[in-house]
């Protein structure tokens, strides 16, 4: 094949798949530089360590998948507080107990369902900014959680089983995490690209005018997916107790700022959302994280790099916008 044909399929190639070769460049580029200033970096432990880490930033980014191609301006900043109270509902159903996992995630559910319900709502019919309305229902949340806390106490344990999934590893080093991510990528994949639902939800974020007059309830579909980020939200809050032993009143909102940036990361905008390029963006971002800590920097070094990389990101992603 001549170089004449061969550079434009490259450039298609890497036009289709942008996303995923950054991330994987970015990711091998900071191994480099981590390996390069601790001597240390790379090892199975510490890369093990890190693909767990990044699955709880992966699942939350999730949500942020699904509320941003479906919207331009969708955006779900209440998945922190909602998994949050979840945990805590959840961990005062089980206290420690097997019996009370199924309850737990059936609790979990609604609350999530009921949350991301009152979100789409109000973002769908009464119009209010996404946003400002889950930037609002975040700040209800935590009050609520501060209420608890501070009135009832923060009680209750998971139960052993889901301590098992969620923290324990199998073979003395695989963490069981990573089993429950590698599932929900594989499921997530196939919905978006195979179902009726990712179909919907991508042809709303492409062209909502055309959706609309296709037949598609638009205002249905767009609630639909805050409903669906308040689930998965509330689930990763069960997850999250089971990993961290027992319920705290920040647990989930750490992970909000890194979810934002993990989805814009991986090439997600109205239409499109590549859940693989968010993993991956996961992981690079959890990559960094770990260097800084190695490096003794600190979180306050942590969220400024977050900050900085989220706001290049979004200027480049505007300006395509524009040269479009």
């Amino acid at each position: 094949m001549r170089a004449t044909e061969l550079i434009p399929k490259i450039k298609k190639s890497y036009g289709l798949h942008r996303s995923i070769i950054n991330s994987v460049v970015l990711i091998l580029l900071m191994l480099l530089i981590g390996q390069l200033a601790t001597g240390s970096f790379v090892n199975m432990v510490n890369i093990l360590t890190i693909l767990k880490l990044a699955s709880f930033v992966a699942m939350f980014a999730l949500c942020q998948l699904i509320c941003m191609s479906a919207d331009g301006s969708g955006i779900d900043l209440s998945i922190g507080y909602t998994a949050t109270m979840s945990a805590i509902v959840g961990a005062r159903i089980m206290s420690g107990s097997d019996q009370g996992i199924i309850l737990a995630i059936l609790a979990a559910l609604a609350l999530g369902a009921g949350i991301g319900m009152v979100n789409g709502t109000l973002i769908s019919w009464v119009k209010l900014p996404p946003l400002v309305m889950t930037l609002a229902m975040s700040i209800i949340l935590q009050g609520v959680i501060n209420i608890i806390a501070h009135y009832i106490k923060l009680t209750g344990e998971p139960g052993p089983s889901l301590v098992q999934l969620a923290a324990k590893s199998s073979g003395g080093i695989f963490p069981n995490l990573l089993f429950v991510t590698i599932v929900v990528v594989i499921v997530v994949v196939f919905l978006l690209t195979k179902s009726k639902a990712g179909l919907k939800i991508f042809g709303l974020g492409t062209n909502e005018q055309a959706a609309l007059f296709s037949g598609l309830n638009t205002k249905r579909v767009r609630c639909l997916t805050y409903v669906v980020s308040g689930i998965i939200a509330a689930l990763i809050g069960v997850l999250l107790i089971g990993y961290m032993g027992l319920p705290m009143k920040d647990m989930g909102s750490t992970y909000l700022m890194p979810s934002v940036a993990a989805a814009v990361l991986g090439g997600v905008q109205r239409g499109r959302g590549n859940y693989i390029g968010v993993v991956l963006g996961a992981i690079f971002l959890q990559i960094l994280s770990n260097l800084l800590i190695a490096l003794n920097w600190g979180d306050g070094a942590k969220y400024l790099a977050y900050g900085l990389i989220l706001a290049v990101l979004l200027t480049i992603y505007i300006n395509n916008k524009r040269n479009r």
